[in-house]
């Protein structure tokens, strides 16, 4: 009998980190521009209305309908029951009719676009009618930009400098020179809505060149594979969300909450006269991962860096494409541009920028001269710097042919300069692809990840999906149906990590608790809808997005790696000497993450519960900013030397770069799975934890009463961690 109440197994969660977008705008069909553009201003909101699509990876061809029941009036106008308005067109239903929409048909003006919904029989058009008809037969069309209904709203947008001289002057207002950075409060497909508005003149139809970006914070990644739903089919909206959390023993997702204000007003007695409802918050987030990677400690610290891929590898499929950047990228940028459009660089592909240029991995001090850069294995320990090698997971590569963009899943940390070598790997099953496990369950190619902190953290969205039956929702659906699971689907966007804890013991895997907030969250409404056409297609992990070997290693959880660290396959070393008597240690990490609700003067649409996101993101926060970062680690020992009290009771300094510095200062926390099927080191998955500056500032020494076994729980002060890991994944 199917469950008529929602339950906790018929659950599913993914993740992704969060990214930006690029669109060139403009009328040519040349291959210079993603899309059409004709800019409508209304009181402090702007539409950028989408036309004559020219890139199919990011927009999705016209959806077209037509209406028999439409009525104009263009000399006394019609009333939508509070204005009279000669743009004004009367219709049965207004129900499949979007904010941007093309307009055409007799008594229509040239370029005309929908502005606004009035009801759910009125509609405004951007120019005057020109003509009176009852019951005309009119023609909507839609180009529509691959984001679900309300997906962006909350994400930022600025205009960049023109790409070429046929730019339009008429933005140039509006450029980010100008510092104008704007919000995003809706999204429908067609059409974008940004406040404040812009200074461009209204119903201008931007010229070629012209580029905005929308920006990472609050983005997720875009999933080109989506459709917006027709007449005639319902939709499959969707986000790249896809990513496997982990081997998750809990989780609490952030609790929505409204902070409502309540106001006695002296002379009405002593009950509340007035509630305003306040800013709404997305906190509390948490969950637990038996560490089967070090994946999540990314999001923790911020940074990540990776060895560059084997040149001897059979499937290194870049060296005769001979891939290089074709102009330099910046940091924060979430697309590059290739010298060539090779067939190797798909849709779920991997892109890696191998870049020499070295950047500092700590932040305490300057590189020592003549400093030691990572060698790309886990066996080296000492090092202030690194390689600029990047990764990144394709996400759309542009059909365009003059120019060779392929869009990122997360923004580049670091710039590079034209001309560096890029190159592929390849997600596979078989043993002549990068990152692949064997038909003997060998890690056949693995990657090495170098993670850190810096000054930023990288944001992610958090999918979850509630169901009632164990099937898979779709818009299609009947409402109340047999394949109806009133699934409930959600997406906290804008999530960051505030604190983290990392700890064992020694009956226990190595689990890692993390505590994050969100900006926002967006709420899949279509079942609430007249016409559900925005029904969201969630992510069921085993079941659709990682049901086959080669998409469970695409999503971070490979045949045969899916084990997590045990306590017995770890080592720890302290001043100079590993400690055999480990009972159990702990780390924590605060990044001092604040959200911040901010006064920007944001349009806001009326609360409805059909609302994917209410009040258009106003009252949520625009914000979230790292502040200082701080660890701790405990360590519980059974005594069998007094080395470590001394070491306390002196106030010495373990450092590897200070006055003191010695390489055997070090503490290094090396976490080692056992070997599958090799013998080579290169084929097992690792973990090393090194702590290079810190304090023991606790080492008690108390009789037990039970007159056992004396031990010690040792308090350490660290500077900072960085750790380095090899596993299949091939980017966290």
């Amino acid at each position: 009998m199917p469950s008529t109440v929602y339950k906790g197994d018929l659950a599913e969660v993914s993740f992704a980190p969060e990214t930006g977008m690029r669109i060139r705008v403009g009328p040519a069909t040349d291959g210079s521009t993603d899309v059409g553009l004709t800019v409508i201003t209304s009181d402090n909101i702007t539409i950028l209305a989408f036309k004559a699509e020219v890139n199919t990876t990011l927009f999705q061809a016209a959806i077209t309908f037509t209406d028999a029941t439409c009525d104009t009036n263009h000399s006394s106008g019609l009333s939508d029951g509070t204005t009279t308005s000669v743009k004004h067109i009367t219709m049965d239903s207004t129900a499949l009719v979007r904010v941007g929409m093309v307009v055409t048909g007799t008594g229509i003006g040239a370029n005309s676009i929908v502005t606004k919904i009035n009801s759910a029989t009125v509609i405004t058009v951007s120019v005057a009618t020109t003509a009176t008809n009852a019951n005309q037969t009119l023609t909507f069309s839609a180009t529509n930009l691959k984001y679900p209904k309300n997906m962006l709203v909350g994400s930022q947008l600025v205009w960049t400098a023109p790409g070429g001289s046929g730019a339009d002057d008429v933005v140039s207002n509006d450029l980010a020179s100008k510092g104008r950075i704007f919000t995003i409060v809706e999204n429908n497909g067609c059409s974008l809505q940004i406040t404040p508005a812009m200074e461009t003149p209204d119903m201008v139809t931007m010229g070629d060149d012209n580029v905005f970006e929308i920006l990472p914070y609050k983005t997720p990644p875009m999933d080109i594979a989506m459709a917006q739903a027709t007449v005639a089919e319902p939709g499959t909206e969707s986000v790249k969300t896809d990513q496997f959390l982990g081997i998750a023993t809990a989780i609490t997702l952030p609790e929505t909450k409204v902070d409502l204000k309540r106001f006695h007003v002296i002379g009405l007695g002593r009950d509340v006269s007035v509630q305003v409802p306040g800013k709404l918050t997305n906190e509390g987030g948490s969950f637990e991962v038996a560490m089967h990677s070090a994946r999540w400690l990314k999001y923790c610290l911020g940074h990540e860096l990776l060895s560059k891929l084997q040149t001897s590898l059979a499937s290194d499929v870049t060296t005769a494409a001979s891939l290089v950047l074709a102009s330099a990228s910046f940091a924060g940028q979430s697309h590059i541009v290739l010298n060539a459009n090779n067939a190797q660089v798909a849709v779920g592909t991997y892109i890696e920028i191998e870049d020499t240029g070295d950047v500092p991995i700590s932040s305490d001090h300057e590189p020592e001269t003549n400093s030691a850069e990572w060698d790309g294995t886990l066996t080296d320990f000492d090092f202030d710097l690194a390689h600029k090698n990047e990764i990144r997971r394709v996400i759309g590569v542009s059909e365009h042919t003059s120019d060779h963009v392929v869009y990122l899943d997360e923004p580049l940390s670091y710039p590079h300069v034209a001309d560096k070598v890029v190159k592929i790997r390849i997600i596979g099953d078989s043993d002549t692809n990068p990152v692949a496990i064997g038909t003997d369950n060998t890690i056949t190619d693995s990657v090495s990840h170098l993670l850190f902190s810096r000054s930023t953290q990288p944001s992610f969205a958090l999918e979850v999906s509630q169901r009632r039956r164990d099937v898979d929702s779709n818009a299609g659906s009947t409402d109340g149906g047999v394949n109806d699971t009133k699934e409930l689907t959600r997406v906290f966007r804008g999530c960051k990590v505030t604190d983290f804890t990392m700890t064992t013991d020694n009956d226990a895997a190595l689990r890692l608790s993390v505590n994050f907030n969100a900006a926002l969250c967006y709420t899949d409404t279509g079942r609430l809808e007249a016409t559900p056409l925005t029904r969201y297609g969630s992510h069921r992990m085993f079941d659709d997005t990682a049901n086959t070997e080669v998409k469970r290693l695409q999503s971070g959880i490979g045949k045969s790696t899916q084990k997590p660290f045990m306590f017995y396959n770890g080592s720890i070393t302290l001043a100079g000497q590993q400690v055999a008597q480990v009972l159990n240690f702990s780390l924590t990490g605060q990044t001092g993450m604040q959200a911040l609700h901010t006064i920007n003067g944001q349009f806001q649409s009326a609360s409805a519960s059909t609302d994917q996101v209410p009040f258009a993101g106003a009252r949520n926060a625009s914000i979230m900013v790292e502040g200082q970062t701080s660890y701790e680690m405990t360590m519980e020992i059974a005594v069998d030397d007094p080395l470590f009290y001394h070491k306390m009771r002196t106030g010495t300094e373990f450092s590897v770069h200070g006055e003191n510095n010695s390489t055997t200062n070090q503490i290094r926390i090396i976490f080692e799975k056992n070997k599958i099927g090799s013998t080579n080191p290169l084929h097992t998955e690792k973990m090393v934890l090194l702590i290079d500056d810190y304090y023991i500032i606790e080492a008690p020494l108390q009789i037990p009463e039970d007159k056992g076994v004396v031990k010690s729980t040792l308090k350490i002060m660290p500077k900072a961690i960085k750790v380095l890991a090899r596993d299949t994944i091939a980017k966290y």
